[in-house]
């Protein structure tokens, strides 16, 4: 799929939503993007960096400078599809319909809820930033796009990314029917994505790959060895010993506590987590 085909996609499935909220296509200035001007502003939809932004400023379409992000998902040009399109069309039609859906008679517009701003992949490649978990479950959501609304609800509803509610049990369920199906596409296409926010993570995103996700193996051999050509060499051994740790009883233990966490509180200073502890051999991990 080339760009233009993709955004040929997108805008046609939002422009009832841009038509509903008085919204008219103007002349692209620029190539990777589509401008659209109305009474509250400017909308922009911009391809960048494999990745759809659904971007808005106050002012008109001449003086437009500064957009806010109000939606964003992944989009790789090479392995899209219609169906991936359709997803993030569906997406922003539900923004536009949320910031500029009509108001009543002395009644402001509905502005909805902003979804955070995630780590630019381009300031990851550069080596200025690392996947958070807030930028791993919204690459994720480009992947398996079905699991986008989970995910704007987990944040709006803790005013943070709780990944551990996202990926248990909905995110691990779909990332282990692709293992389960190891058909050679979608499996390249997912543990690139693993590989790269395992090598490229903060701690905490490094723990939710490879004990979190990959710990759903449960030391199965027939899963493993469907893993075993996709994992980079960095994360295969680590993905290894966890399982190996999580079959024996105090990994089953450890296991039991993941899966029925305390209930949420605000952040404060953490102790170590099970991942911390497994990499630095306070879990009696094998072979460390």
């Amino acid at each position: 799929m080339t760009q233009n085909n993709a955004l040929e996609l997108i805008l046609k499935g939002i422009s009832p939503a841009l038509a509903e909220a008085g919204f008219k296509a103007i002349k692209r200035s620029e190539p990777d993007a589509a401008l659209f001007g109305g009474e509250a502003g400017t909308l922009r939809i911009k391809y960048e960096d494999e990745r759809v932004a659904l971007e808005f400023c106050e002012a008109p379409p001449e003086d437009a400078m500064e957009f806010d992000r109000l939606s964003l998902a992944l989009l790789e040009l090479d392995r899209a599809t219609e169906r991936d399109c359709k997803y993030i069309s569906d997406d922003f039609a539900e923004e536009i319909a949320k910031k500029f859906r009509k108001r009543r008679a002395g009644q402001p517009v509905a502005a909805g809820k902003k979804p955070p701003k995630s780590v630019s992949k381009a300031a990851i490649k550069r080596g200025e930033a690392y996947y958070d978990a807030l930028s791993f479950g919204n690459s994720f959501t480009g992947i398996y796009p079905e699991l986008r609304a989970l995910y704007k609800e987990n944040y709006e509803k803790h005013g943070e990314f709780l990944a551990e509610d996202f990926f248990q049990p909905a995110g691990n369920e779909a990332v282990m029917k692709t293992i389960r199906g190891n058909d050679k596409v979608q499996m390249k296409r997912l543990f690139n994505l693993l590989n790269d926010v395992y090598e490229n993570g903060v701690n905490e995103v490094q723990s939710l790959v490879a004990v979190t996700i990959l710990g759903e193996l449960n030391n199965d051999a027939v899963l493993l060895a469907h893993c075993a050509d996709y994992m980079s060499h960095d994360l295969a051994p680590v993905v290894i010993r966890v399982n190996k740790f999580l079959a024996t009883g105090a990994g089953k233990t450890a296991k039991k506590r993941l899966k029925n966490p305390p209930p949420y509180k605000p952040k404060k200073e953490k102790k170590p987590g099970l991942f911390q502890q497994l990499m630095s051999g306070g879990g009696g991990m094998p072979g460390m």
